[in-house]
């Protein structure tokens, strides 16, 4: 009930800043830096570049949270969610709400606190007992922004953005999410996606098993369940959503990808050449 709550109240009105936390073992020059590596770190799966992060470890900040906002209701308790999920709430003098979600996310690797018509008191509240346990809090969590610095040489994430020319089925299978409808028919249909690039007029791939070919693509519209999994649940609830996408967006294809970093509804039309 309270999850509802604060996606009504998100969609009226009420501003929301999210607040996220690592414990990192290295330095960084930029919050996109960070973001970057970090989404690298998870993407390769790489033992010992995600060693370089401390597991987030929301308990010994528990009591405090619970003392730095004690006039705070609880909506739903963290123990009783094992630790993932703390929602709090405030009803304030004119009757209008305040909303704080703290969530450990990303693999136990980044603690999220976001904070929904809230003050400044409120937020340097909440920044200041993240700095006592995290050592690199930012607001700027965007994971666009972050996968769009990878496109810089120095970058971390630099060699998923391979030129054009370079540009193989094989480099696909290795660095791209991948989508497959109609398997192992001859229509048969592989999407490529990177997952470090996926905005409005960014490219993508399809192969087509039955033409032995691979086309490039161009994203015309997508919804990113890190963006709003509530809206992106009722989406799906459709089971016309892509085809009727379509039709909507003036796109040639569609499909869904599932990844370790979330889920996405993607719908292309053929890149000019």
């Amino acid at each position: 009930m309270a999850k509802k709550k604060v996606q009504e109240s998100t969609e009226q009105e009420f501003p929301e800043v999210e607040l996220c936390g690592w414990s990192i073992d290295e330095s960084f020059e930029s919050d996109q830096d960070v973001i970057a590596y970090f989404q690298l770190c998870l993407y390769e799966n790489d033992s010992e570049k995600t060693a370089r992060y401390t597991k987030v470890d929301v308990r010994p900040m528990y009591p405090e949270v619970k003392e730095a906002f004690s006039d705070w209701e609880i909506e739903s308790d963290w123990e009783e969610n094992d630790f993932c999920a703390f929602w709090l709430r405030k009803v304030n003098e004119d009757g209008t709400e305040k909303w704080l979600r703290i969530f450990n996310g990303y693999l136990g690797y980044m603690l999220s606190w976001r904070l929904i018509n809230c003050d400044e008191q409120d937020r340097e509240k909440a920044e200041k007992l993240m700095r006592k346990y995290y050592n690199h809090v930012t607001s700027d969590f965007d994971l666009r922004k972050g996968y769009h610095a990878g496109e810089e040489e120095e970058s971390p994430v630099s060699f998923l953005y391979a030129p054009e020319e370079e540009i193989t089925r094989e480099f696909l299978e290795e660095h791209w999410a991948v989508s497959s409808y109609d398997e192992g028919e001859a229509c048969q249909l592989d999407y490529y996606m990177n997952e470090f690039r996926n905005c409005v007029g960014d490219p993508a791939y399809v192969y087509v098993h039955e033409d032995d070919e691979l086309r490039k693509l161009e994203i015309v519209h997508i919804v990113a369940s890190i963006d709003d999994q509530a809206y992106y649940d009722k989406l799906i609830q459709d089971d016309d959503v892509l085809i009727n996408g379509c039709d909507e967006y003036g796109a040639d294809y569609s499909a869904e990808f599932n990844t370790m970093f979330g889920s996405y509804l993607l719908w292309f039309k053929d890149a000019q050449e």
